[in-house]
């Protein structure tokens, strides 16, 4: 049966019981499977649920700040975790975040019209400020308290970083948001993109842990990149089987995968995982570093929020075209909409010919061939038919530490340690090529950008 991965958990997590395949008795192998029900608690986020609790208490990023509504413009919808929502800006300027259906009678605020300071329903006139307020009630007497006590469900809602961030916990006072490098860089240095993605948020997430695809999945057959280092390049299709090393940390885990390269020397990829559902890869030398996001818009889809920046200068005209288009590190759209142009309806435009000729897979880009190998395999596949093997340890690794942050978190109602402590988020994705049996956190640096320094070392 399937091939077992001994050692693919953190050191931090006690071992997953064996799970059995449907259909057939539970094997040794099995010991990293999902069963149905803990892929369900994985890939469920909404209000009331384990998972759904446990992102609650994060602050989440929903949408481009350049996707956000003008002043007294027309309201627009947004999915997060399950929930309708709407967002707006009032006459002020201020931004709101309100549950899509109004207080009265459910009717959806997205066809409301947004003037004079607030948010009207169209059905009878009611009338909501960005937080929630009832401002008018033109249907009841003018007697009437009763606006005293109406309230729309509002969200707390912040822009930073180029994104607009919502808060959906319910604790009193939302915290401080994540300390990224990206969120103290001047706007001039910052680009953000968001496309939607036809699968649950871990599963499409696994693709960007998943380094052991890189040689095959996204490599050239008639020509290689020259710069070793790029996800084409000879680092990547001379050895397709790279060793690995999991690195817990109080946010997450590192993520660290080495190929041999020059025959005494192996080329380390520290990649990021934080949570609860953010990822970052290593660019190529002297190129922007980037963030992604993986964020549930329902238990089916998913948000993809990309930002690319330059900590110390301006953004480059030709790199700023390349991720417009699609063409690098971000995902090609339908002008105007957050629908990709390679997608599950169209067959990706796989091209065959090119597929004999030029691309492994006959797909145009990075991200629209990430994007094929997970929503494949259904919007929510099911784990109990996989065969895990060691190039798994990092996906098996974002598993478990989910499960158990989110387990954790519904037993002690506590807020998680990476939202009390922000800057563990103030880190970066590292590459270094290191002597052959030196290994990734033994070297100053591959580690010096991937460790945090708490917020007083830093200042």
């Amino acid at each position: 049966m399937g091939a077992s991965c001994e050692d693919a958990s953190p050191a931090h997590g006690a071992p997953t019981p064996t799970l059995p395949q449907r259909g057939r008795e539970p094997r040794r192998g099995d010991k990293f499977m999902l069963s149905h029900d803990k892929n369900a608690l994985l890939t469920q986020t909404g209000p009331g649920t384990p998972m759904g609790r446990f992102m609650r208490a994060f602050w989440i990023p929903a949408m481009t700040a350049a996707e956000v509504p003008a002043c007294d413009d027309a309201p627009v919808r947004l999915q997060l975790l399950g929930e309708r929502l709407v967002v707006f800006r009032d006459s002020d300027g201020r931004v709101g975040v309100l549950d899509e259906h109004c207080p009265h009678r459910g009717a959806s605020l997205f066809f409301g019209r947004n003037e004079e300071g607030g948010l009207r329903c169209v059905y009878h006139g009611w009338k909501f400020d960005v937080d929630g307020q009832c401002l008018e009630l033109p249907t009841e007497p003018a007697s009437s308290r009763m606006r005293l006590n109406i309230r729309a469900r509002s969200y707390p809602c912040r822009l930073a970083g180029g994104l607009l961030w919502v808060y959906l916990g319910e604790a009193d006072t939302a915290p401080e948001l994540p300390a990224f490098e990206w969120l103290g860089v001047p706007e001039a240095q910052v680009y953000a993109s968001r496309w939607q993605q036809d699968c649950n948020y871990a599963q499409a997430m696994e693709g960007e842990l998943d380094s052991a695809h890189v040689g095959f999945l996204h490599r050239l057959v008639d020509k290689k990149d020259t710069d070793h280092r790029a996800l084409t390049g000879r680092y990547f299709t001379d050895d397709t089987a790279p060793a690995w090393k999991i690195l817990p940390t109080p946010a997450g885990f590192m993520a660290c995968n080495g190929r041999a390269v020059d025959g005494d020397r192996r080329y380390w990829r520290l990649n990021q995982f934080l949570l609860p559902f953010f990822t970052m890869i290593p660019p190529r030398p002297s190129e922007a570093q980037l963030v992604r996001m993986w964020v549930p818009m329902t238990d089916e889809r998913c948000w993809v929020i990309c930002v690319t920046y330059r900590p110390d200068g301006p953004l480059q005209d030709d790199e700023l075209a390349l991720w417009r288009n699609g063409e690098v590190n971000h995902r090609k759209v339908i002008p105007g909409t957050t629908i990709p142009t390679e997608r599950l309806d169209n067959d990706y435009l796989i091209d065959r010919e090119k597929q004999k000729t030029t691309s492994f897979t006959g797909i145009h880009g990075i991200r629209a061939q990430d994007a094929m190998v997970t929503e494949t395999a259904g919007p929510i596949a099911d784990r109990t038919r996989e065969h895990l093997g060691s190039s798994d340890r990092a996906v098996v690794a974002m598993r478990r530490t989910l499960l158990e942050a989110a387990g954790a978190h519904a037993a002690a109602g506590e807020v998680p340690q990476a939202v009390a402590s922000p800057w563990l988020y103030g880190v970066r994705a590292t590459q270094a090529v290191l002597p052959e049996g030196v290994e990734p956190d033994e070297a100053d640096e591959l580690m010096a950008r991937a460790r945090p320094a708490p917020a007083a070392v830093r200042a």
